[in-house]
């Protein structure tokens, strides 16, 4: 078996199987039906969420943005640079594990925002947008808030186009990474803009992905670095 298909394998299975159907399929669901209610977090920045507008069209970036972006950059780093691709998938996996700790200890929810806009989502004149914002509140839970899957995700997605940019600094490479780090801004406003995520999730879940990944980036990416020289000193002549 070649190296490339091992990595391939590897990538796989912490992906698609681990990161993906345990821990947003199984865990994510379970951890959302665990209490009947949770803590908000609108006073942690002095009530500045509360001066946060509710703007439905940005599920734009939230659904139809988000999800190509995280499948396309995690299938180029479990596929077509599946030697690098492994860091990706070990980062996906450590922040899932934090952050279902933190959704079991620590469980946040927003009902309280969506109770505010309820009445204009289900008006029989609501808009395209908003009715895509209402189908976000009946199929999630409003729990899960803290850290922000959302931002954590797209935040680790942006980091590993980063490094790869600075590895190879090819001028389509950097503009891929000024894209998706475009794209993981616009993501992680939109979750403050429909309302499914305090200020603090969104840093908690940048400040996660951003630890992890460069931790271990630059543990499983040693090789791929370029090696530093270290001079030794000389040695010491013996006495006579």
């Amino acid at each position: 078996m070649s190296a490339h298909l091992t990595y391939m394998i590897f990538n796989v299975v912490l992906m698609l199987i681990v990161f993906y159907y345990i821990m947003t399929i199984i865990l994510y669901d379970w951890t959302g039906t665990l209490y009947p209610t949770g803590f908000t977090l609108t006073w942690v920045f002095g009530g500045l969420d509360k001066l946060i507008p509710f703007v439905p069209w940005t599920d734009v970036f939230y659904t139809y943005t988000f999800y190509p972006f995280v499948i396309v950059t995690m299938c180029v780093f479990a596929f077509i640079i599946a030697d690098k691709g492994y860091a990706l998938g070990w980062s996906l996996v450590i922040i899932g594990v934090i952050s279902i700790i933190f959704y079991i200890v620590f469980p946040t929810w927003t009902e309280p925002y969506r109770l505010q806009y309820l009445s204009q989502l289900t008006s029989p004149h609501a808009t395209f947008w908003q009715m895509q914002v209402l189908n976000i509140y009946q199929t999630d839970t409003p729990f899960d808030c803290f850290p922000s899957f959302h931002a954590s995700t797209s935040t680790i997605c942006f980091y590993a186009w980063y490094r790869l940019a600075r590895l190879k600094p090819h001028p389509a490479l950097k503009a891929v990474a000024i894209a998706s780090g475009v794209i993981a801004v616009c993501v992680m406003l939109s979750t403050l803009l429909i309302k499914q995520h305090y200020i603090a999730d969104e840093i908690a879940g940048f400040v996660l992905a951003w630890v992890v990944g460069h931790f271990l980036f630059n543990k499983f990416w040693k090789s791929f670095l370029p090696g530093k020289i270290v001079s030794l000193p000389p040695q010491e002549t013996a006495e006579a």
